[in-house]
């Protein structure tokens, strides 16, 4: 008997496999056929079942759309649209799109700052017969350009002020920031960036590009979302804000691969690898055509890298110099570090003196107007912008930087000869080291103080040229130490000076960022990875050094605008992972409750200074049912128990006690009419139906005022 139950319990079982269509495998099950197929032909045999029904001529979502002149073109155009997103996907409709507009975007706004900086340059050129008025030039120019910034971007709106990372890291985390990816902000930072970078002041792009490119994600969301509902869902659109953030280095450095990878340092803590493919192939396309309008517009002769270096490839550099790139690393870590305190405690400095912080506040022009005359009356040629390279631009600079020839004396051999923009680093009272110190100390505290402007701008691109500065100066130094080069053999390979200047300027943006991805951004700006090893060297060792020491910008950024976003503990503070929430909370919290009366609502007011209170259920359940601001309640309170209101109240409750009694004289004749068609109820069920009728004074003289 037991083995015919289980002989026919197994027979069951098949049945049932095989009218799934499940096979059994030793491991897991498997299913033979795909559930989208399966579910094709149920639909087809629901059908078949149903009988043959009328079938309308169009879908009833495409009626709308027959009415009218332009019916057939509308419903044409529907169709070829949903054809295109079923086949497509619309996905990939968006990230060509996304691509596309801020490829557009970066080399216009490239493009309008080129322009304004010539000009800049014409102004000082054509006025070589007087110090004074070029003076003047020099300084005007730019302290116009950047107090129209900031005025136009405070009165615009003021969320354009800044990088845009830091906020971007706080929206990927789910906080909503209101007013911060929309179009008037878009316009704001677009025009202020222009204006600010068009100055010449030390500041970066790359930052702000981020926040450009998100709010061009958000802002095509919602466009696309007219035509229907795949953009509406809020995960889609958080997963799109993080490929637009690669969209958004990614165009600016033409370098895919490096925006990618620094979006996901700088804005993730947790990424979600689903985004992966968005991100690498929106940025991409958008460096692409970023380039390609380079060559169109004549710039270059084909698509290349930004600053195309070519240093020799058969012997980059000798196994000794490693100690050297090592040193270039460990000093970058120090220097990021010290570049993110200072950056800081110039903010904090302003804000604590509340005598300064009170003028500024009402003088908002005044401050990025002083600074920025400052600034370029130290870069001033004539003066004493002339040991520093004053009138070179931050691209001209790191052309200049990453020059693979040396610059000091080669032993016996001649100077080398200054040719170019190159004649702005020879002075001919100093040689090339002073220069390159003088312009390191002075860039080093004039971006910590320009970064702090409220104009929209980022620190990556300053930061960058003075790490180049410095891995110049170390590697001029060992070209000087070793004007034959450390190789033993027979063969001469000297030491290259440009090679150390890339490490550099990897090193320190990597440090004031804390990422490692600034290494492939290197790789991509100077189309060359023959260095690969000695800048994964120094950027590993600066990260190491800047993340026991500092934050990294962005979240000591965070720190100051005290935004709702929870920063990694650096090193040393492990321990911390240890406290609990019940640790920390606050747990004589006031609350508000759903029956709770206009009593309760004025003690919790008066009681606490918090400016959100949690509403629970009831005092006994506890269970959070959500917040509301302080600033909310009082507000509703004030609504609600206004003397307008209370006037309002009485005349409906006079109003309403009206109506009742014509309503009761109403009950009364129907109360008659019955009594008197049936017939006479006993004395005992009359008697209910007294309150009913009293509920009117009889006299004028007992009615309310």
């Amino acid at each position: 008997e037991r083995s015919g139950r289980s002989g026919g319990t197994m027979a069951s079982e098949s049945e049932a496999q095989r009218a799934l269509q499940y096979e059994q495998t030793l491991m897991y099950g498997r299913y033979t056929q795909d559930l989208g197929t399966f579910a094709k032909d149920e639909a087809a045999r629901l059908r078949l079942q149903e009988g043959d029904t009328p079938r309308p001529h169009r879908p009833s979502e495409l009626l709308e759309y027959t009415q009218g002149r332009c019916a057939p073109c509308r419903v044409c155009a529907l169709q070829c649209q949903r054809f295109l997103i079923s086949k497509v996907g619309e996905d990939w409709v968006f990230l060509i799109l996304l691509g596309l507009v801020m490829a557009l975007v970066s080399w216009a706004m490239d493009f309008a700052i080129a322009t304004c900086l010539q000009a800049q340059k014409w102004m000082y050129g054509g006025l070589d017969t007087n110090v004074l008025l070029q003076y003047m030039a020099w300084v005007t120019y730019p302290t116009v350009l950047i107090t129209f910034s900031a005025g136009f971007t405070q009165i615009l709106a003021p969320q354009a002020v800044g990088s845009g990372i830091p906020e971007m890291k706080t929206i990927l985390r789910g906080v909503v920031l209101k007013e911060y990816l929309t179009l008037k902000t878009f316009v704001a930072k677009v025009i202020g960036l222009t204006c600010a970078l068009g100055s010449g002041m030390p500041l970066g792009k790359e930052g702000p590009f981020v926040h450009i490119a998100s709010m061009c994600a958000a802002l095509l969301s919602r466009f696309l979302s007219l035509f229907g509902g795949f953009y509406e869902n809020e995960a889609r659109n958080i997963e799109m804000l993080a490929a637009a953030c690669a969209v958004g280095v990614g165009c600016c450095f033409a370098a895919p691969i490096g925006g990618v990878l620094f979006s996901i340092e700088v804005t993730s803590t947790f990424f979600a690898v689903r985004n992966y493919w968005r991100g690498f192939f929106a940025a991409t396309f958008s460096a692409f055509i970023f380039r390609v309008l380079a060559v169109w517009n004549k710039d270059e002769e084909t698509i290349t890298a930004l600053f195309k270096t070519r240093f020799r490839l058969d012997f980059p550099f000798d196994l000794q110099e490693l100690p050297a790139f090592a040193v270039i690393g460990i000093a970058s870590g120090f220097g990021g570090a010290l570049f993110v305190y200072l950056n800081r405690k110039i903010v904090q400095f302003m804000r604590r003196q509340k005598t300064i912080n009170r003028f500024l506040m009402k003088k908002r022009l005044l401050f990025p107007a002083l600074v920025t005359l400052i600034i370029s009356t130290l870069t001033f040629p004539p003066g004493f912008g002339q040991f520093m390279a004053g009138q070179l631009t931050q691209k001209d600079t790191l052309v200049t930087l990453f020059d693979n020839q040396t610059w000091a004396k080669q032993g016996l051999s001649d100077e080398f000869e200054y040719l170019g923009i190159l004649e702005a680093w020879r002075h001919p009272r100093s040689n090339v080291f002073v220069t390159l110190v003088v312009f390191i100390l002075m860039k080093f505290w004039m971006s910590a103080l320009a970064t702090t402007i409220p104009v929209p701008c980022g620190a990556f691109m300053p930061v960058f040229v003075i790490g180049a500065a410095f891995g110049r100066l170390v590697g001029e130094s060992m070209a000087a130490w070793f004007p034959d080069g450390i190789h033993t053999d027979s063969n001469i390979y000297r030491i290259v000076p440009g090679g150390y200047a890339v490490v550099g300027a990897a090193a320190l943006s990597g440090a004031v960022t804390h990422t490692v991805s600034t290494a492939v951004i290197v790789f991509e700006l100077t189309g060359q990875i023959s260095h690969i090893l000695p800048v994964m060297i120094a950027v590993i060792l600066a990260n190491a050094v800047a993340q026991s020491l500092q934050p990294s910008l962005y979240d000591s950024i965070i720190r100051i605008k005290k935004l709702p976003y929870l920063p990694e503990l650096g090193w040393g503070h492990h321990e911390k992972y240890n406290v609990r929430v019940e640790d920390i909370m606050v747990r004589d919290i006031r609350y508000v409750t759903l029956n709770c009366k206009y009593r309760d609502l004025q003690q919790v007011l008066h009681s606490t200074k918090m400016k959100n209170l949690p509403l629970v259920e009831s005092a006994e359940s506890m269970i959070l049912l959500g917040s509301i601001e302080r600033s909310q309640v009082g507000a509703l309170l004030s609504n609600q128990l206004s003397p307008q209101r209370r006037l309002l109240t009485l005349r409906q409750k006079v109003l309403s006690e009206d109506g009742h009694r014509l309503s009761d004289s109403s009950i009364r004749f129907q109360i008659s009419t019955e009594t008197s068609s049936s017939p006479p109820a006993r004395p005992a069920l009359r008697k209910p139906l007294k309150p009913a009728l009293k509920r009117v004074p009889s006299s004028p003289a007992d009615s309310p005022p």
